[in-house]
């Protein structure tokens, strides 16, 4: 995309608010207008009032001065309350836009992206963009209005110097189309050395434990350190050549001064010119130079403002849209699962799993076993259409999941993860993601399934009591137990337990173990299993290897006919604490 592109893009973005941006235009008209009142006030008192000697005059040219300057700030402070909401409009919608094009992208894109990118995107970015048409308005289109209405008066007053005060401004243009050019490259350096620099810090703030427990604080010291030299370079690179643009487009508005003064000066000596049109003339020349000398720095956002333009356009624009709503929507599921040859890799040159076959009748309990990088959990990704394999079929009651809808599959399935992530907030808000009307009765309803009632009424405020970002205020059993009652209050009809006992002490664990049981009732249910107790009530239990299935039966079936599931539990991978 072209800085052309994203401007076009950005134009036909703002006709949103096209009111608010037209009542910012008129406000700026009338504005500029009431500039051109003094000049000729100036002229007034010079070639009139003071050789004439009109006291009354006095009153009368200084009143109108006066008027003039109040209507300009009283226009000037309503266009500032305008422009402050037309900016915060266009940021909101922008963002929000933004936001729901990343929630709704799939788990591949996410797989090649930073954390620290994507909030660059909607911290950074965003009003970056913005301000392209909040200065194109607010400034460019002003500047530009009073460079034509000061140049109109000129011409009219004495078409001579009007004509020494323009010469310089071809230059002036020719100067701002070269500057566009040259610093567009080193805008986008900078905005991507930002990027980087936010990914550093997010994951230091992020891994914070990690890196204090491993004593690793000078080691992402040094990390940072070369992330934000990088933006220095780059930033740097970016100022040099506004420190060129600018002086030298400076200098070319002096030059024509220069000439004005020169001129003009000869004219009045010859009797060809009064005072007080010379007089005007300089107020105007300051008044045609100033907006110029603003067109400069508006040029400089709209440099910085389209380098970030095509960043987030570049994500609005993707294709890769994960669709929630076509397919056939589920009904009455009763939980029958079947998977036929399927075959995936999170990349195409490297399979993941390979032809994996197996069937689960509804209300079974299925657990899955084996080394770390088997697959397992890849199963999970699967079954929730998080990626779609691209050999074999996966069936819900007979019904490929590949004609299921999104939205209707991922709603009558549960899925508890390894690590129980919580958003920060309340308990009450982290329940209710899994329903949103749910009534205070029903959250503890939940909560006492997953025998986490009991530390939600100790906590400070109950329901309403604040978890931490990522629920770092509570254990991790606690955390564990609140995912669990998640998954009760969703009360979906088939269930993922993705190693929900791992990491957790042996209290805890025996809470999580009573939850999973009640848990498991009535429902189709699939387990990957770290601990020996999660899995000896399983109806059956497949043992992978490499991405395949390599025996499958009951925990006394495998124990007493299959070598690698008896290492495996020799070697405490599915041993009990």
């Amino acid at each position: 995309m072209t800085h052309s592109d994203a401007l076009r893009r950005l134009v036909a973005f703002g006709r949103g608010h096209w009111r608010m941006a037209a009542g910012q235009l008129a406000l700026a008209v009338a504005g500029t207008l009431l500039i051109l009142v003094f000049p000729g006030v100036v002229r007034w008192f010079m070639d009139d009032i003071i050789p004439s000697k009109k006291v009354d005059g006095i009153w009368q040219a200084g009143l109108l001065a006066l008027g003039a300057f109040t209507v300009r700030e009283a226009l000037f402070y309503a266009r500032t309350r305008l422009n402050c909401a037309f900016e915060q409009a266009m940021i909101t919608d922008l963002r929000g836009q933004l936001h729901r094009k990343i929630a709704h992208l799939p788990l591949r894109w996410f797989d090649h992206q930073t954390t620290g990118d994507v909030m660059t995107h909607l911290a950074d970015d965003v009003p970056a963009t913005q301000r392209v048409i909040l200065e194109g308005i607010e400034q460019g289109a002003t500047a530009v209005l009073q460079i034509v209405l000061t140049g109109i008066v000129m011409l009219v007053v004495d078409m001579r110097l009007a004509l020494i005060v323009l010469a310089p401004t071809p230059l002036i243009a020719a100067g701002g189309w070269i500057y566009s050019r040259w610093v567009s490259p080193r805008s986008t350096a900078a905005r991507e050395a930002t990027s980087r620099l936010n990914d550093t810090l997010h994951d230091t703030i992020t891994g914070i434990r990690q890196v204090k427990s491993f004593t690793a604080e000078e080691a992402r010291q040094a990390q940072f350190a070369m992330a934000s030299d990088d933006l220095k370079k780059r930033q740097t690179h970016l100022m040099a050549a506004w420190a060129f643009y600018a002086p030298s487009m400076t200098l070319l508005g002096n030059a024509g001064l220069i000439l004005l003064l020169m001129a003009g000066a000869v004219w009045c000596i010859r009797g060809e010119m009064s005072p007080g049109q010379l007089m005007q003339f300089i107020l105007l020349v300051g008044f045609l130079y100033e907006p110029i000398a603003r067109l400069h720095g508006v040029n400089q956002t709209l440099m910085n403002g389209l380098a970030a333009a095509k960043r987030v356009f570049a994500i609005l624009d993707h294709e890769d849209v994960e669709d929630l709503a076509s397919g056939h929507e589920l009904r009455d599921v009763r939980g029958e699962v079947e998977f036929r040859e399927v075959s995936f890799g999170y990349r195409e040159d490297r399979e993941i799993l390979h032809g994996i076959t197996f069937h689960v009748l509804p209300k079974q309990t299925v657990a899955f076993v084996g080394a770390t990088g088997s697959g397992k959990s890849t199963l999970f990704q699967l079954l929730t259409r998080f990626y779609d394999p691209p050999k074999g079929v996966i069936t819900l009651d007979g019904m490929p999941l590949g004609d299921v809808s999104k939205a209707s599959l991922r709603q009558a399935v549960g899925y508890v993860t390894q690590e129980a992530f919580l958003f920060a907030g309340t308990v009450r808000e982290n329940l209710r993601i899994a329903r949103e009307e749910a009534s205070d009765e029903a959250l503890w309803r939940a909560l006492r399934l997953a025998c986490a009632e009991d530390f939600v009424r100790a906590m400070p405020g109950g329901l309403d009591a604040e978890v931490g970002e990522r629920g770092v205020l509570l254990s991790g059993g606690e955390r564990q137990r609140l995912a669990m009652a998640r998954a009760f209050l969703k009360d979906a009809p088939v269930l993922l337990l993705d190693e929900a006992t791992s990491a957790v002490d042996a209290k805890s664990e025996h809470l999580i173990q009573q939850a999973l049981d009640t848990l498991r009732k009535d429902r189709t249910c699939f387990v990957i299993a770290h601990r020996l107790a999660t899995i000896t009530g399983a109806d059956v239990i497949h043992v992978m290897q490499h991405g395949r299935i390599i025996a499958s039966g009951t925990h006394e079936q495998l124990q007493a006919q299959n070598g690698y599931y008896r290492e495996l539990v020799a070697h405490s991978a599915l041993a009990s604490s």
